[in-house]
C-alpha cells in the first residue's frame, strides 16, 4: 500500500460481528450504497442480523475518550451480509428470510463500504478478514455472490472465481435491469506450523 493511501486511511478502525443493535446504521448504508432495488429491506437486515451474526461483519471506526480512553462510539463505514442457503448458488429465493444452518454454502448479499471511505482498500481489508475468519472457524466450504461484471475484478483479487451468469436473478424486474454473474470461493482453514 502507498504511504498516500495509507495516509488517509481512518484511525480506530475495528471489524466485528454485527448485531441485532446495528441494523439501524446497516439500513442507512444499504441506503447510501445501493440503488432502490437492490438494497436489503430492514426488515431481511433484521432477519439476517438475529439468524446469522456470525456471518454478518461491519467495519467501524471508533471514537475514543482522550482522558479516560475508554470508546465513546462506533460509526459503521462497512459491512458484509450473509446468510447459509441451501443451493449452489444465489437464487431470488435464498435472498429472502432464509438461512440453512445445516448448508455449506454462505451467500454473500452485500459487501459496502460507505462512499466517503471508498478507495482506500477498505472493502479489500474487510472482505479478507471475513474469508479469514469463516475459513478458520470452518462453518462453511464455500462462499458464493452474484456481482455486476464490473465488479468480477475486485472479487477475484481475493480469490473468487467467475461460475456463469445468474439467470435465476435476472428473472425478477428489479434486478433485470443489470446482467449479474455467479462467483464462487473455496474456504479452506489455514494449517499453521508450530
Amino acid at each position: 500500500m502507498s504511504n498516500a493511501t495509507s495516509a488517509t486511511l481512518p484511525l480506530h478502525m475495528y471489524i466485528r460481528p454485527l448485531i441485532v443493535e446495528d441494523e439501524e446504521e446497516v439500513s442507512k448504508l444499504e441506503a447510501v450504497c445501493f440503488p432502490p432495488n437492490e438494497r436489503a429491506p430492514s426488515a431481511t437486515i433484521d432477519f439476517r442480523l438475529k439468524n446469522c451474526p456470525e456471518l454478518c461483519s461491519g467495519l467501524f471506526i471508533r471514537d475514543f475518550d482522550e482522558d479516560t480512553k475508554e470508546v465513546k462510539s462506533e460509526t459503521l463505514i462497512g459491512h458484509i451480509l450473509g446468510t447459509k442457503i441451501s443451493t449452489a448458488y444465489i437464487t431470488l429465493d435464498s435472498m429472502k428470510l432464509v438461512n440453512d444452518e445445516a448448508s455449506g454454502t454462505i451467500a454473500i448479499h452485500s459487501v459496502v463500504i460507505d462512499p466517503k471511505f471508498q478507495k482506500k482498500n477498505l472493502a479489500t481489508l474487510m472482505l479478507t478478514d471475513y474469508i479469514q475468519k469463516l475459513s478458520n472457524q470452518e462453518v462453511g466450504s464455500k462462499i458464493v455472490i452474484i456481482v455486476h461484471e464490473y465488479l468480477i475484478p475486485f472479487y477475484e483479487r481475493v480469490g473468487f472465481k467467475v461460475i456463469a451468469e445468474n439467470t435465476n436473478v435476472s428473472k425478477d424486474p428489479d434486478f433485470a435491469r443489470s446482467k449479474w454473474i455467479d462467483m464462487e470461493r473455496e474456504l479452506v482453514k489455514e494449517e499453521y506450523e508450530a
